[in-house]
């Protein structure tokens, strides 16, 4: 098996985003030719040494349950959820139609809402600062404003987390892209980045979610069918709550709130809340960033572990 990890410090976090990309696709495609046809899970530089025996095993197991996700059109953005059984909601932008949608998910969709927003002024997913481009993916709020004064982002704003681990191996740099109000009418592709929706439909939106742990889809449109989640994920599941936890937490009694796995294009995040039960009964979150660079294969990226 090649040591990934020397590989990727050594050569991929050394050379230009395109080359990079180049090269990644050219290795992963001649090491897939000699794994036997499953859905494969590589580890490369990011997660705990500790997890690396379980996914380098799993990559040479037969599994066949898992062994297709269609590139073109997904069945639906959650590829797996399981909780407590409250309903999953998700903000979905499809810059093409200037529409936010706010979808509920309790083993099916519920579109709850549409709303129109503004969208950048330039096609295309965002790859640099000023490009006045919206970035496209699946994002997380970080960051939560609010004013009672009405600004030129309305009464509130909520940061994204732009760029992600996603955007950085592609390159993609810049930064300060929201979902905000705004002071006045909003008109068709007129921002340099942000999403942006009126002062009274942001204000809506925010009082029938947690905007701050809802994720956001931002696609050119939306290559979804809504269809209920399949089992496809679930084989791989215990393997994702082992590489949720930092090294320093794997021997500590852990539980998962719940557990959600969602896709679009050739990117997978898997989150959760987790609490950690030690001294202090410590909560976290974690997700997990993987690449499905070809329908048999996943590429796990990074975890993002923050405490609350």
């Amino acid at each position: 098996m090649v040591d990934l990890n020397n590989f990727s410090k050594r050569v991929v976090l050394k050379i230009n985003p395109y080359t990079r990309r180049v090269i990644w696709a050219l290795f992963i495609g001649i090491l897939s030719a000699f794994i036997p046809f499953s859905t494969h899970l590589l580890l490369l530089n990011s997660i705990d040494s500790v997890h690396a025996n379980k996914f380098t095993q799993t990559a040479s197991a037969e599994t066949p349950a898992q062994t297709r996700i269609k590139s073109a059109m997904w069945g639906g953005p959650i590829l797996f959820h399981q909780g407590s059984g409250e309903p999953v909601h998700l903000i979905l932008v499809e810059k093409a139609l200037q529409k936010l949608y706010l979808y509920r998910y309790d083993g099916r969709y519920q579109l709850v809402k549409s709303y129109t927003c503004s969208t950048g002024e330039k096609n295309g997913t965002k790859r640099q600062e000023k490009d006045e481009k919206t970035p496209e993916g699946i994002y997380f709020n970080v960051k939560e404003y609010r004013d009672s004064k009405i600004t030129i982002f309305g009464d509130r704003a909520f940061g994204l987390n732009y760029p992600d681990v996603f955007d950085d191996l592609e390159g993609n740099s810049g930064g300060g892209i929201f979902l905000h109000g705004a002071n006045r009418g909003i008109k068709p592709f007129k921002t340099n980045g942000c999403v942006i929706l009126s002062n009274d439909d942001i204000s809506d939106l925010d009082n029938r979610i947690q905007i701050k742990s809802t994720p956001v889809i931002i696609g050119e449109r939306l290559p979804y069918e809504f269809k209920p989640a399949t089992n496809e994920m679930s084989e791989l599941i215990p393997l994702f709550k082992q590489a949720m936890l930092p090294k320093h937490y794997v021997n500590l009694e852990s539980e998962f709130s719940y557990i959600t796995v969602i896709g679009f294009q050739d990117r997978i995040v898997v989150f959760s809340e987790v609490l950690i039960n030690d001294s202090k009964n410590l909560v976290g979150f974690s997700r997990l960033y993987l690449s499905r660079p070809a329908d048999n294969l996943l590429v796990l990226l990074k975890r993002k572990w923050q405490e609350k």
